[in-house]
């Protein structure tokens, strides 16, 4: 072995040996810690649900969600990619680099919250609720929080160490819920749930400076670092823009076209097909990305191999899952609801098929930001929202209702040419793991359509 061979190699056992073991171990921890800490969350938030409904009033729950959709569109108008960079850039563990973007963060948060506070007189207008000019004000507190929250955890995710991370944020929602019950127990009022949001906000703030390794964030503001982070983050803006455009978007252009019954049982079948990949995407931002991230960085002839494995674990399970909705998505949805909902049945097949492409097309995700082509991926984004625009503008033009869902299913389909030729270009398309999960997906499609067309 030469001696250059032989250096690099060290090198990468003493890195390996600082993130806590090789990619592929720190990945299966990651993925583990991951799914694990998903699901532990969503048992927490059925089981505070089922208690909070009994505690408070209904219009609570929505004077909340109001809230808490404005809290989100603006930190999806305001997000420039903080975390992001820090797991992407060469520069990531670099404490001036990592400072500047804390202080970055600190500002977005503060920026949020005096947005709220602008706009709370407006939406309690707008939404006849007074309580809403003080709801809001109090509840973007948390932003604050949120943005004066440790970049460690930016760190620890850069480097696939997410136990910690997973633990603090679990252990931190898991108190708030409980202060939020013993408040609302108290105060049978929509300030349970702002002060109990509150509480575990605190909790996760603090804890992300106390309880994690790494060096203490400082303001301070290096020109160099802001300019990476301002690159990086331009298309990051544009790109999570386009993202609130395309899911709140998307929602009210299915409600003017469906309706407020229909768009109740579309929402339920969509829910249900989206249910996999809610954990497909967090294991592409969480772990992939990252992985993806560092492999770019170090051993760029080794991505495709690893990306094409990554991708593997995502589509097997996600093409069955959405298979089975083709196949039984109605009896499926018989089975847990009652006749009332009995249309979302035959919707879930529809969004299933569209589905089978889906998990292929989208298992590409955090290829483009690992390699710093945000840019692209925006674009792509964009195409995706455009496609869904003109796809329900055209079927509810011939088909109606109907021609409205199988634009939302179709999307996927005419999207993945455009995702293939995009990684095809840099290296990264995988046509021997993606062409026979997409001629069987046309065969199942073909077997629907013509079961359908025989009962004509």
């Amino acid at each position: 072995m030469g001696i250059g061979k032989a250096a690099a190699v060290a090198v990468a056992r003493i890195r390996a040996a600082r993130h806590g073991g090789s990619l592929g171990h720190r990945t299966i921890r990651a993925s583990a810690w991951t799914i694990g800490g998903h699901l532990a969350n969503q048992a927490i938030r059925l089981g505070s649900n089922l208690i909070l409904t009994r505690l408070l009033f209904p219009e609570a729950f929505g004077i909340m969600a109001i809230v808490q959709s404005v809290m989100v569109g603006l930190a999806l108008l305001t997000d420039v990619g903080i975390e992001p960079a820090i797991v992407q850039n060469a520069r990531g563990r670099d404490p001036d680099f990592v400072n500047t973007a804390w202080t970055l963060q600190a500002v977005q948060g503060l920026l949020i919250w005096l947005a709220l506070c602008a706009l709370a007189p407006l939406l309690a207008s707008l939404y006849a609720q007074p309580v809403l000019a003080e709801v809001l004000p109090v509840a973007g507190l948390s932003a604050v929080l949120g943005g004066l929250g440790s970049t460690k955890l930016a760190v620890a995710n850069r480097n696939l160490a997410l136990g910690r991370r997973v633990s603090i944020e679990l252990g931190s929602y898991a108190l708030g819920v409980v202060a939020t019950i013993l408040l609302a127990w108290i105060d049978r009022s929509v300030w349970a749930l702002v002060w109990g949001g509150l509480i575990g906000a605190s909790l996760k703030t603090l804890s992300s400076h106390l309880f994690t390794e790494g060096e203490r964030n400082r303001f301070a503001w290096e020109w160099s670092a802001a300019k990476e982070l301002f690159g990086f983050g331009q298309w990051v803006f544009v790109s999570s823009s386009l993202t609130f455009l395309a899911g709140e978007g998307n929602k009210l252009l299915l409600g003017a076209f469906l309706g407020v019954k229909l768009l109740a049982l579309f929402t339920l079948a969509s829910t249900m097909s989206l249910m996999f990949w809610q954990i497909a995407q967090l294991l592409n931002n969480r772990v992939f990305f990252p992985a993806y991230s560092e492999v770019a960085r170090d051993r760029p002839e080794r991505l495709r191999q690893i990306s094409e494995r990554s991708r593997m674990f995502l589509i097997v399970p996600g093409w069955l899952i959405a298979l089975f909705f083709v196949l039984w998505g109605d009896v499926f949805m018989s089975f847990l609801y009652d006749q009332r909902y009995a249309g979302s049945g035959h919707m879930l097949r529809i969004l299933g098929m569209g589905s089978l492409v889906g998990v292929i097309g989208n298992s590409y995700g955090g290829l483009l930001w690992a390699k710093g082509m945000v840019r692209t991926s925006t674009v792509v984004l964009g195409l995706q929202i455009l496609i869904q625009v003109v796809g329900m503008l055209v079927g509810n033009h011939f088909l109606g209702d109907r021609g409205v869902i199988l634009s939302a299913a179709l999307v996927t389909w005419l999207l993945y040419p455009v995702q293939a030729y995009v990684h095809a270009k840099i290296g990264l398309w995988q046509p021997k793991l993606d062409l026979p999960f997409l001629i069987l997906s046309i065969l199942v499609v073909a077997v629907y359509f013509g079961e359908a067309f025989a009962r004509m």
